[in-house]
């Protein structure tokens, strides 16, 4: 069983699912090579990647749309 290692408004994600999440958020965005980063002081996932002309860029998915990415 996979330990629960974010609990956002009393539903818990695990490693895989938040991972899931920031790769859909990041194809949404048009993002490769997507990684993630949890912040929790900020209520958010950063998601870094690149974009259709290969520079390093970030986008924000905050906690609070984390339901619709994740599944």
């Amino acid at each position: 069983m996979e330990k629960i290692i974010l609990r956002y408004r009393k539903k818990g994600y695990t490693q895989t699912q938040l991972e899931a999440a920031a790769q859909a958020f990041a194809q949404a965005e048009g993002l490769t090579e997507a990684n993630m980063q949890i912040y929790n002081d900020y209520e958010e996932i950063t998601v870094f990647g690149k974009d259709a002309e290969g520079r390093q860029v970030e986008a924000t998915l905050p906690f609070s749309k984390l339901e619709k990415w994740a599944k």
